[in-house]
């Protein structure tokens, strides 16, 4: 099973990835984490390369993850919320899929489809906003890289209540490592 995580927080240890590190605890077989605050991964710059040309112009590490988005099993997104919605890395990691947008939607390339995968939303946050913004937005990001959302993690009174003493949001995220095992198995 090889499970790929990117994790949208700035923040290497925060509370994202205290939620994902429980995760990780239990999941079997290989793991990857993107961090997209740290790692080479450009946002698009709509250059329109991947309109005529198989790919993205932008040479960075998104060029590997175009090969593991087609590899792995499953995916974890993980986010602190900023203003309600997934934070700009986030955001500009998820415009880097627009190349597998093209080849469906502009190039109509029958052959195209990604291998199906499960995934795992982790939300974190503290502030007065909702989730319900970026988890639409999570939702087109599986929805491109053909990945099933099994369940999502949310801790979000983590200003009074930092993510590894909310009880709830670890134990939800220990069951949901469980369940992408289990699929994977039944697969």
């Amino acid at each position: 099973m090889k499970t790929l995580i990117i994790n949208g927080s700035p923040r290497k240890n925060g509370d994202s990835m205290t939620l994902v590190n429980e995760m990780i605890h239990y999941l079997h077989g290989d793991m990857r984490v993107v961090h997209t605050y740290y790692d080479n991964i450009n946002p698009c710059i709509d250059c329109r390369y991947c309109w005529h040309n198989d790919g993205c112009s932008i040479n960075d590490e998104m060029q590997e993850l175009y090969k593991l988005l087609d590899e792995v099993d499953n995916i974890i997104l993980a986010s602190p919320l900023h203003f309600s919605e997934l934070t700009g890395k986030m955001l500009s990691f998820a415009s880097r899929l627009q190349c597998f947008f093209v080849l469906r939607c502009i190039r109509k390339d029958s052959n195209f489809k990604l291998k199906n995968k499960n995934g795992v939303l982790v939300l974190t946050g503290g502030g007065d906003g909702s989730p319900n913004t970026a988890i639409a937005s999570a939702n087109i990001i599986f929805r491109h890289i053909n990945t099933k959302l099994i369940g999502t993690v949310l801790s979000l009174q983590t200003n009074d209540i930092p993510a590894n003493e909310d009880v709830e949001a670890l134990s939800k995220a220990k069951d949901l490592a469980f369940r992408l095992s289990d699929l994977y198995k039944v697969v």
